[in-house]
């Protein structure tokens, strides 16, 4: 039922007017993940040179015929031999592949996991970008940069990340390691080549293998991994993406390159991968065979470990021939697919054609047809260089008033490799129809602000595409501040040439439009909401507005305009590292956007809510965050913990999908920033209503009807569905954070298109609060005394009250979180009402518990003095 909207909503507004064969693929972007090298303490003593072309490069030898690639360091934590050593590396590679695009790399000096010597991925993948040879297939950043022949992401992002441990004892210099060294240069030019393509989306979860991380394209690499008996991978005839006769593949120990050039290289023989039986993450895979390719082989760089005083300075022939298969060597051919035309005569068709041997002119032609499916008919037009540049173009001609244009772009070189676009043409092709009104309206794309600190002033950056010729006409805001509207304001097409260079989003760039200087006033405590309409430049002027959640059933489903929202907030005095709040009572310490402070039908006492039930995702992709932001900031100690009472009826995702895939569906997370609000990332993973069988069966208790066919969740929640529930901030698992750091922390749930529920309640937060002091008598808990401490926290007296099970004599004593007893008093009651003030003047800042016994028992309650 999930994830199909995009495409049935087009089912509803137009109806297809091309075959299955037309390529509707459109540039996609996923980050990247680590792919790891460690050490192996074995004295190796052993020495690779570098490739011949290197060595000629630096001794002035070479008379190059093409540009050389040029890599773009960012060091973080380096010292000058490293960076030396670094560079050294960074040099080979630079003689060994070509790239018009520089390729930038973010470097970083810091500590790993101990036998871990370094860790490197493709910051970004892209799929199906102007360029692509293949299909629906990820390519690391650098390579389809390459392919494109521009930047694809921001110039300001990283290609590469590359992490190095600098706890190892590493030989930094051009000679020869001393005993219990590794080279620095070796490991460096490993962990490029991760960096560059030779990673891997191949996984292993309990019995299941899969590939794709989450998504239905396997990486260019994967797609040249075959067993013995030549059946690749990630052929889903022979083995089912994410089943266990993949997971029985990927550890068999028996995985091949199925690289023609790679084989070629190897006499004749396929360069055999590492996939040992026991998995190894982020390793598996990635690496050509250990025992195979061992210490001082030509192609044993990229082998799984490194060991002592091994020196190897080549990626190997086997590494630079699959590197040439899948397309650092070959010919680009970038073309933009031709939008729609309401009136045409003749339509140019261009592409920018580079090979990186010699181009054959006679083989660059478009394939056309007009009004007939059956691309195998398609006439062809030889296309015409344009000046020395290395652009063609062709005019297809339109003959009638209402034509349907389908084609393809196709050119060879000397060395017989070709290239199309689209990517695997003829199978695919690309179309468009000339004559027929424009009734679609364009496409938006933006990533709205949640919580903002009022240090860091908003813009507006949106993408806006229309899929007629005619394009866009006005993308604008409408909004307003506190609860007053704002006139209406327009937003720029972004130029790269002369706007902020910050806001380059790359190929992104072509469609982007940015507003500087809307929020430029905002301060502490303001709250925005606003929405972005574009129009485009049709007979119709077809409007989009986001947000807009989807509603109705069916063919009645429609989008109904709504409005992002935003505050702007700064933390709370310095940080502190304790901190409880029950949400009894009103308080400025959270920043909120989708959630209050609020005691719903079915609850006793305050809790922090999101809104219920909330709405399915309304933004850019069908998605939406609501988020409830501590502003108190919290430094970090050992303890490390923050635990809460929740329930949390959210849409579960498919089964097995994990989070961070694209079918795990709603869910909520409890993030941590590092840097003031800008950066979060999740303390541990999210979760939704599988977490707890109770919640399951609420959310599934009572189905309504949603847009589209789907079904909303009718379960509610009362406060018998509480479950407690413990954070760990020292979990690492997205991002080291460490004792003594200072963060934000926020509560966030997540919804994406479709089904929607109930939502999340938290309550009685308590954030590295260490457990209550033991009690050494034996009287056990009292059960039925009621104890509250108000106002909590509190700089200077408390009220504590209690309701006794019968009047007489009570005792209270109040106790440090290291257990020290503060104060101990003995009162007589004469009702059951008990009443004290506790004067905290001299108290220091912490938490303490206050704890009431009687004759029958004993209660601990914990309050917070802040000062």
């Amino acid at each position: 039922m999930k994830k199909i909207y995009f495409s049935v909503i087009l089912s509803l507004t137009m109806a297809s007017a091309f075959s299955q064969e037309q390529f509707e693929g459109k540039m996609e972007t996923m980050k990247g993940e680590p792919m790891v090298c460690p050490a192996d303490y074995t004295d190796a003593n052993s020495y690779v040179p570098p490739p011949q072309v290197y060595l000629d490069a630096i001794a002035g030898k070479k008379a190059r015929t093409t540009a050389k690639s040029t890599f773009i360091v960012t060091y973080n934590g380096f010292s000058p031999a490293a960076q030396r050593a670094f560079q050294q590396a960074v040099d080979i590679w630079a003689e060994l592949i070509d790239s018009p695009v520089p390729i930038r790399v973010t470097a970083i000096y810091e500590k790993l996991e101990t036998n871990v010597l370094g860790a490197a991925n493709s910051d970004d993948f892209l799929r199906n970008f102007p360029g692509a040879q293949v299909a629906n297939t990820w390519y690391p950043i650098a390579l389809a940069e390459k392919m494109a022949r521009r930047e694809l992401n921001s110039p300001n992002a990283p290609d590469i990340v590359a992490r190095f441990n600098r706890d190892v004892n590493w030989y930094l210099g051009t000679g020869t390691p001393s005993a219990n060294q590794f080279d620095f240069t070796t490991i460096v030019l490993h962990e490029l080549c991760h960096g560059l393509g030779m990673t891997t989306s191949f996984r292993v979860s309990g019995t299941a293998g899969r590939w794709g991380l989450g998504t239905t394209s396997p990486f260019v690499y994967d797609k040249f991994v075959e067993n013995s008996t030549s059946q690749k991978l990630t052929d889903t005839l022979s083995f089912k993406n994410n089943s266990q006769a993949l997971r029985q593949q990927i550890v068999s120990n028996n995985l091949f390159l199925a690289s023609p050039l790679a084989t070629a290289s190897n006499a004749g023989v396929k360069p055999k991968i590492y996939a040992p039986a026991e998995y190894q993450q982020g390793s598996q895979i990635a690496h050509v065979d250990d025992a195979t390719y061992g210490t001082g082989n030509i192609n044993s760089l990229m082998t799984s470990a490194a060991s002592l005083r091994e020196i190897n300075k080549n990626p190997g022939p086997s590494v630079l021939g699959l590197f040439a298969d899948m397309g650092w060597k070959g010919i680009s051919l970038v073309h933009t697919a031709i939008d729609d035309f309401e009136t045409a005569t003749s339509v140019e068709i261009k592409a920018q054609v580079v090979g990186d041997t010699t181009l054959l002119p006679a083989t660059i032609k478009v394939f056309y047809t007009e009004n007939d499916a059956t691309i195998a008919n398609a006439k062809s037009l030889t296309m015409t260089k344009v000046g020395t540049t290395n652009n063609y173009t062709a005019n297809v001609p339109v003959t009638t008033a209402k034509s349907v244009i389908r084609y393809y772009i196709s050119a060879e070189d000397a060395a017989k490799r070709k290239a199309t676009s689209p990517p695997d043409a003829p199978r695919f092709f690309w179309g468009f129809a000339v004559g027929t009104d424009d009734a679609n309206p364009p496409s938006l794309e933006h990533y709205e602000p949640l919580i903002v600190p009022s240090s860091i002033k908003v813009e507006i950056l949106a993408n806006a595409q229309d899929d007629y010729a005619g394009g866009i006409e006005s993308v604008k805001i409408e909004y307003s501040v506190n609860g007053v509207d704002k006139p209406t304001v327009d937003v720029k097409k972004y130029n790269a040439a002369v706007d902020d260079k910050n806001y380059s989003q790359g190929l992104k760039d072509d469609v982007s439009y940015l507003l500087k200087g809307l929020f430029q006033d905002l301060k502490n405590g303001d709250r925005v909401k606003y929405r972005i309409v574009a129009t485009d430049n049709s007979k119709a002027k077809n409007k989009t507005t986001i947000p807009a959640y989807y509603t109705g059933v069916g063919q009645t489903v429609k989008p109904t305009p709504d409005f992002f929202e935003f505050v702007v907030a700064d933390k709370k005095g310095t940080a502190v590292t304790q901190y409880t709040n029950d949400f009894n009572a009103a308080s400025t310490d959270f920043a909120t956007v989708g959630f209050s402070t609020a005691t719903p039908t079915g609850f006793d006492n305050g809790g922090l809510h999101s809104i219920h039930p909330y709405k399915n995702g309304g933004g850019f992709g069908f998605e939406t965050s609501w988020v409830a932001q501590l502003l108190v900031p919290i430094k970090i100690n050992d303890l490390g913990k923050i635990s809460f009472d929740e329930i949390a009826l959210v849409e579960p995702g498919e089964t097995g999908a994990a989070f961070g895939e694209t079918e795990f569906y709603d869910y909520v997370v409890v993030e941590g920033s590092p840097d003031g609000g800008i950066s979060w990332f999740p303390f541990e993973d999210g979760y939704d209503a599988t977490a707890q069988s109770e919640w399951r069966t609420a959310f599934n208790s009572r189905g309504i009807d949603g847009p589209l066919g789907s079904q909303d969740s009718g379960g509610t929640a009362t406060k018998a569905l509480f479950k407690k529930r413990e954070v760990n901030m020292l979990a690492g698992d997205y991002y080291e954070f460490l004792p003594d750091d200072e963060v934000l922390v926020r509560f966030r749930l997540f919804s994406d298109q479709l089904s929607a529920g109930w939502g999340w309640a938290i309550d009685n937060l308590a954030i590295q609060v260490p457990p209550p002091p033991p009690v050494t008598s034996t009287i056990k808990e009292e059960k039925d005394v009621v104890l509250t401490i108000s106002p909590n926290p509190t700089p200077d007296e408390v009220q504590i009250k209690a309701t006794l099970p019968k009047a007489g004599i009570v005792k209270m004593d109040v106790f440090s979180t290291k257990g020290e007893k503060i104060m101990e008093k003995t009162y007589e009651s004469e009702d059951r009402l008990f009443y004290q003030k506790l004067d905290i003047r001299n108290f220091a800042s912490g938490t303490y518990f206050v704890r009431i016994q009687t004759e029958n028992g004993f209660i601990t309650r914990k309050f917070i003095v802040n000062k």
